[in-house]
C-alpha cells in the first residue's frame, strides 16, 4: 500500500499509540473526535438539565449513541450531550433474515441507512399479539355499536334474518388488514418499540464486572419489546414522517435557527 493511501497522525493522545494510521474512507481520528454536539435543536440546552429521549430514529442513527455505566447498568447517550439519555425509541426496517432460539426471536433488519438485528423474547411477543388482538376486536365491537342507531324495531326484527358478517369485520378490523399477530418473516417490514443494547447485556452475569474494553469492543442490537408486521406503504409513511421531522429537527441548523427566531 502506497503513502498516498495513509495519513499519519503525530499530534495524538498519550493512550493512543505513535504508529496510528488511518485509512482513506475511514474516519480520520480528528474527525472522529469531535467535540460538537450531535443534535443540534437540544445543544443549547442547559447541560444540568437531565433529558429522556423517547422517539423514533432510523437506524444509523443508533451507532452514534454513546454507552455508558450508571448505575450497574448500561445506558446510552447523544454523542457529546451526556446529558440527554436514549431510553425508548422506535425504529422500523426490511427483514433481512430471521432466527431464533429457546429464549428469543432474531430479526435482521435495514431500513435503508443502516441494519441492526432485533432481540424481541418469545414470551413477550405471544403476550403482546394476544393483547392487541383482543383490544382490537374490543375498540371495533365499541365503534360498531356506536355507529349503529336502530330506530326502527321492524328493520332490528328483520336484522335477525340476515347472516352475520361482523365476525369477518370484526377479524380483518382487528388484525390491521391481516398484518397484527402475523408471524415475521423474511422480506416482511416491521415496527419495533423497545432498547438499545449491547450483545453482553443478556449474557453478562453480573453487570458489576463490566468493563470499559466491553463497551468498545460489544455489537449493538435492539431489544424490542414490540415487534409488529407492518405492510409496505406503512413503513415507507413512518420513515417518510420521521425523516421530515423528527431526524430533520436534530440536524439541521437552518431549521433550528429559523424556529428560534420565529419563538
Amino acid at each position: 500500500m502506497s503513502e498516498i493511501d495513509l495519513n499519519t497522525w503525530t499530534d495524538l493522545p498519550e493512550e493512543i499509540d505513535e504508529d496510528f494510521v488511518s485509512y482513506k474512507g475511514d474516519y480520520d481520528f480528528p474527525h472522529y473526535l469531535s467535540e460538537d454536539k450531535e443534535w443540534v435543536h437540544l445543544q443549547n440546552k442547559n447541560p444540568e438539565d437531565r433529558i429522556q429521549i423517547f422517539e423514533p430514529f432510523l437506524i444509523t442513527e443508533l451507532s452514534r449513541f454513546v454507552p455508558y455505566i450508571e448505575n450497574n447498568r448500561v445506558q446510552f447517550h447523544a454523542l457529546n450531550m451526556p446529558n440527554i439519555t436514549i431510553k425508548k425509541i422506535e425504529i422500523v426496517g426490511f427483514v433481512l433474515s430471521v432466527f431464533e432460539d429457546a429464549q428469543f426471536y432474531y430479526y435482521q433488519v435495514d431500513d435503508g441507512t443502516g441494519n441492526i438485528t432485533i432481540y424481541h423474547k418469545k414470551q413477550q411477543y405471544v403476550k403482546t399479539n394476544v393483547q392487541q388482538q383482543g383490544e382490537g376486536i374490543d375498540i371495533k365491537d365499541n365503534k360498531l355499536g356506536n355507529d349503529t342507531d336502530i330506530k326502527s324495531s321492524d328493520v332490528a326484527e328483520h336484522s335477525k334474518c340476515l347472516p352475520d358478517q361482523s365476525s369477518n369485520v370484526k377479524h380483518k378490523c382487528s388484525t390491521n388488514s391481516g398484518t397484527l399477530g402475523r408471524k415475521i418473516e423474511r422480506c416482511n417490514y416491521v415496527h419495533a418499540i423497545g432498547y438499545c443494547a449491547l450483545d453482553f447485556m443478556l449474557k453478562k452475569e453480573s453487570k458489576e464486572k463490566i468493563m470499559f474494553e466491553d463497551l468498545l469492543n460489544a455489537k449493538l442490537n435492539f431489544l424490542a419489546n414490540n415487534v409488529t408486521s407492518i405492510s409496505e406503504h406503512e413503513y415507507n409513511k413512518k420513515l417518510l414522517l420521521w425523516s421530515n421531522t423528527v431526524v430533520k429537527r436534530r440536524y439541521d441548523k437552518n431549521l433550528n435557527e429559523s424556529g428560534t427566531r420565529d419563538s
